[in-house]
């Protein structure tokens, strides 16, 4: 696509690094700025209401586990095979606590 606006437009390859560098560098800074603005509001609404926080935590975590177990309970073998879904289920967590010790 690049190759296709550069054709038409005679932009060089140099020109176009330059305003992707530029427009990077200005995503960056504004980034930071926006950071740095949000953060103290994010901490203070964090303390001054921290049961909501840990409420909708709460919420979202159970959410996600019963609609993992909805989803589980779709497929009929599982649902016909708990064992094999408990089997399953520890060899994933096996597997992936070994690949977070290795990665780590």
């Amino acid at each position: 696509m690049l190759k296709k606006i550069t054709k038409f437009t005679k932009v060089t390859q140099t020109q176009t690094d330059s305003a992707i560098n530029y427009l990077e560098t200005a995503t960056n800074k504004m980034q930071t700025k926006l950071e740095t603005f949000i953060a103290p509001t994010r901490q203070s609404i964090l303390k001054r209401f921290p049961i909501m926080f840990s409420l909708l935590a709460t919420f979202g975590v159970t959410t996600t586990f019963l609609g993992f177990e909805k989803l589980v309970a779709r497929i009929p073998f599982l649902e016909a095979h708990p064992v094999v879904m408990l089997i399953v289920g520890i060899s994933i967590l096996a597997t992936t606590g070994t690949l977070y010790k290795k990665l780590k």
